[in-house]
């Protein structure tokens, strides 16, 4: 058996070679969802400065001719294939912004030139042949005004096959086109994206025959190669699967999982590690090998089973949804939602295991509810506030994750609440961290648009608490006294939430007149302040330091957490 297995960016993979997509190939299934999952780790690449891994691309090659390799895709085209979609939909946006050097050096990467000096497309499927006419008619485009639905539209050779091609490069082009609306300089940015693109790298794996896919993975691992997570998991289950009648129906739901979870594979198999057998750092190198050390290759049925119902879980918590076809009630939508717009990964193993006892009926809904608002408001007084990096919580994570998932208890999940409020320090360094929170228009301490989110954040936690609301509609930031009269009046205490249009209508007006205003507002923080001092004097350190002691000593307290008196 010969193979050859290394890590490329993707611009190299493309480089003189052209990869054919065979019939029997699963369709390109990739939906938003994943569209989505990619774009964000493409952005969040660039402000990393570090290529994202796509996991591993199965060639097998079919040798050299007139200067190009030819390969076939055993494993890989739906990222192939949407990495295409991305670079037609730069190249779009290329064209629109006359950046014609790099509309044309983009080429290469969809197009080859063989020794005859003739154009080969490098990628070509022979059920989307759709493909091939939007890659040939981007590269030929003349037309600047011509819109990017109108090309779909006059490019769709098979509207019936094709439609999720023609959705995905609209996708691609909508985002694009979003993001670099928010930046001074769209050139440098359109740069930057289709740099991160071909930046990002894989694992190419290429054999010269249709070898067991699963004996090169092991051998692959074996020598140490840097391959993906979910995909060595992936051999290892079926491989080990019993009965071998299974192994269809287990590949079948294996791709359905990968469509769910998208790109958050790996990281889901890192957390389920977790939850599944606690602090695994110094034992194994990765998490993968976590679990073959756990299981030995025995029961492997039963551990396939249990990571697709727990990657159910996951989906729940990457890509919260509410509504009549929702995957969440309404504290689980917000919250979570929260916790994906914050990137805030670490609890995830911990939360698999408190969705899983609620669905085992040993988590009531009521204590299920309350522990969420509990981490998401440990989370905004710990991250938000106190500004301490997450990172600091691992052991915790490690320990009562698998804990509760094994041995689950109300008492134990006390025991987890109270290591978790003994993360935080004292109220001095609490009231300390909490002075510096504020948003203002005019002092460059508090200026800024990270300064007004984390002021949003912290007066809706405060809002729900004093409401005993489950959510908080939008609202605007208001300050009580008027920004301009000194620094005081941009620290918290100050402020409070607002509907827009009573915000606007207490422009310029004194605390007298504004409360007539407040006492309208459907906000209880806003209405409290009328009630509080329409005729008394408002001190903004004051109320500041009231609300330090409101999160410390009551968002915080553990007595409404305390479960062994029911």
């Amino acid at each position: 058996m010969a193979f050859e297995a290394k890590d490329y960016a993707i611009s190299d993979i493309l480089n003189k070679s052209v990869f054919d997509i065979p019939r029997n190939q699963r369709r390109y299934v990739w939906k938003k969802l994943h569209w989505h999952d990619l774009y964000e780790d493409i952005v969040f690449s660039i402000t990393e400065t570090k290529p994202h891994f796509v996991g591993s691309i199965v060639l097998e090659g079919e040798g050299k001719k007139d200067g190009l390799s030819y390969y076939t895709i055993i494993d890989g085209q739906q990222r192939l294939t949407t990495i295409t979609i991305v670079l037609l939909a730069i190249m779009k946006h290329f064209h629109e912004n006359d950046m014609t050097d790099d509309f044309l050096g983009t080429i290469s990467y969809l197009q080859s030139k063989n020794n005859s000096n003739q154009d080969i497309t490098i990628l070509n499927s022979e059920y989307h042949v759709s493909l091939a006419s939007l890659i040939r008619n981007m590269i030929a485009l003349k037309d600047k005004s011509l819109s990017m639905a109108s090309f779909v539209e006059a490019n769709t050779l098979s509207k019936t096959k094709d439609k999720c091609i023609g959705d995905a490069l609209r996708f691609f082009y909508s985002a694009i086109r979003d993001d670099v609306q928010q930046v001074d300089n769209v050139q440098k940015r359109l740069r930057e994206i289709r740099n991160a693109v071909l930046d990002m790298t894989a694992v190419k794996i290429v054999s010269s025959s249709e070898e067991d896919s699963y004996t090169i993975f092991e051998i692959l691992n074996a020598r140490g190669q840097e391959l993906a997570a979910h995909e060595l998991l992936k051999n290892y289950i079926m491989r080990y699967i019993q009965p071998t009648e299974r192994r269809d129906d287990a590949k079948m739901m294996w791709e359905d999982m990968e469509r769910t979870v998208g790109s958050s594979m790996d990281k889901f198999i890192k957390h389920y590690a977790t939850h599944r057998f606690g602090d695994t750092r110094d034992k194994y190198n990765s998490p993968y090998q976590a679990i073959q050390k756990a299981t030995h290759g025995q029961n492997i049925g039963e551990l396939f089973d249990d990571i697709k119902l727990k990657s159910e879980y996951y989906s729940k918590i990457i890509h919260p949804d509410k509504g009549e076809d929702g995957n969440c009630d309404e504290i689980e939508y917000a919250i979570f939602d929260f916790f994906r717009a914050k990137r805030f990964e670490q609890f995830r193993p911990v939360l698999l295991s408190l969705i899983h006892q609620r669905s085992l009926g040993k988590l009531s809904s009521q204590k299920y509810e309350l522990t969420l608002k509990y981490i998401y408001n440990f989370f905004v007084c710990y991250t938000i506030i106190g500004e301490e990096k997450s990172n600091k919580l691992e052991d915790v994570v490690f320990k009562y994750a698998r804990m509760l998932e094994d041995s689950y208890s109300d008492e134990l999940l006390q025991e987890f609440a109270n290591n978790l409020k003994r993360k935080i320090p004292s109220y001095e360094w609490f009231l300390n961290a909490f002075k510096n929170v504020g948003w203002s228009n005019h002092y460059d301490l508090y200026k800024g648009e990270k300064n007004k989110t984390r002021v949003q954040i912290i007066l809706e936690v405060i809002e729900l608490f004093v409401s005993q609301a489950h959510n908080a509609h939008d609202f605007t930031v208001e300050h009580i006294l008027p920004d301009s009269d000194g620094i005081t009046n941009a620290q918290i205490g100050n402020l409070i939430p607002l509907e827009d249009a009573l915000n606007r209508s207490c422009a310029n007006k004194s605390l007298t007149d504004k409360c007539g205003f407040y006492e309208k507002s459907s906000f209880t923080s806003a209405r409290g302040i009328a009630t509080r001092f329409r005729e008394k004097p408002f001190d903004p350190s004051k109320r500041t330091e009231y609300l330090a002691k409101l999160m410390y000593n009551n968002i915080l307290e553990l007595n409404q957490f305390d479960y062994s008196k029911d």
